[in-house]
């Protein structure tokens, strides 16, 4: 099944008017399964790096031909020419030039064995990935990071402000939530590696991408489900801020709350889709009956760092 959708956007920014146009497909069957029912993330796994950014070409094969010699330059470009991790890349040096002599010495039929052999060690580029497989990526590097110099004070200020039924949206595999048993929190990723990582695994963990929605809504939610909504660092990476709102509305109880936590340079350049500001971000909420919306900086960036922090409240009628 697929399906395309376009959309146009002009919104308010502080240099003037941002204008976006936007055309997606939904392809995966997953993608579209998830508004039937949730997927729950049940595993488990340590928050430690389970192997380094370690992405090398084959080295030079040996015998080494001619540098420029064109049939070989050819054949490389054609089978050699891409990256393995490092802990395979004796294999992968060792497997190459067997194919190389195989080619070499006219013998096509172990050449094409070889080949297949080598197939499963090639890994795609971190520059030509999606921006969720480049999230996942991460996921298995980073564990470790603790969310940045100002998770306590970010997490200290979440956890005062909400009780009750909380869904904590985009969350990575931090929480700014702190465990208390007047606090139902259910966590909420694109990111199956997150998850897995995510920091209280003892809470409902959902699969779920935010960017799928397209309109269609979040319907394993039921109206008016929770009395608070969380999103630290994830404004800038929404295709459709409109359709989250508007569907975080529908979900949140009456005056249930929405909570935003914003910096407009703490995100991943090739992976945002947009730029944020407590005006547009302000503009989108109120678009979807929003009706009250509080901006307050919050005085706990650090001297060294770039860029102010935001919490932006938005409180349903």
């Amino acid at each position: 099944m697929t399906k395309l959708t376009f959309y146009f956007n002009i919104e308010p920014s502080r240099k003037g008017l941002l204008v976006t146009i936007m055309i997606t497909t939904i392809t995966n069957e997953e993608s579209v399964s998830l508004f039937e029912k949730p997927i729950y993330v049940t595993n488990v796994k340590p928050r430690e790096s389970e192997w380094p950014e370690r992405h090398i070409n084959i080295p030079p094969l040996e015998p080494q031909p001619q540098c420029f010699e064109p049939e070989y330059l050819s054949w490389y470009d054609k089978y050699a020419n891409f990256s393995v991790h490092a802990s395979n890349s004796p294999l992968a040096k060792k497997l190459a030039e067997e194919m190389w002599l195989a080619f070499k010495g006219n013998d096509l039929e172990k050449a094409k064995k070889i080949f297949k052999e080598l197939q499963p060690l090639k890994v795609v580029p971190y520059e030509k990935r999606t921006a969720q497989e480049k999230w996942a990526h991460m996921m298995v590097q980073l564990p470790g990071d603790i969310g940045g110099p100002n998770k306590k004070a970010i997490r200290e200020i979440l956890s005062e402000k909400c009780k009750g039924n909380i869904l904590e949206a985009m969350c990575g595999f931090n929480s700014y939530l702190a465990p208390s048993p007047d606090r139902n929190v259910v966590a909420m990723d694109y990111c199956r590696e997150a998850l897995e990582r995510y920091a209280y695994p003892e809470r409902p963990r959902i699969l779920f991408d935010l960017n799928s929605i397209n309109g269609r809504g979040i319907k394993f939610f039921q109206k008016g489900k929770f009395n608070y909504i969380t999103i630290c660092f994830g404004f800038q990476y929404l295709y459709r801020p409109d359709a989250v709102f508007r569907e975080f509305n529908r979900i949140l109880s009456k005056k249930g709350r929405l909570y935003l936590v914003e910096n407009p340079v703490q995100h991943y350049e090739d992976m945002s889709c947009r730029y944020f500001s407590p005006e547009s971000c302000s503009y989108y909420l109120k678009q979807v009956a929003f009706k009250t919306v509080n901006v307050e900086e919050l005085p706990i960036a650090e001297k060294w760092e770039r860029g102010r922090y935001y919490l932006i409240e938005a409180i349903k009628s």
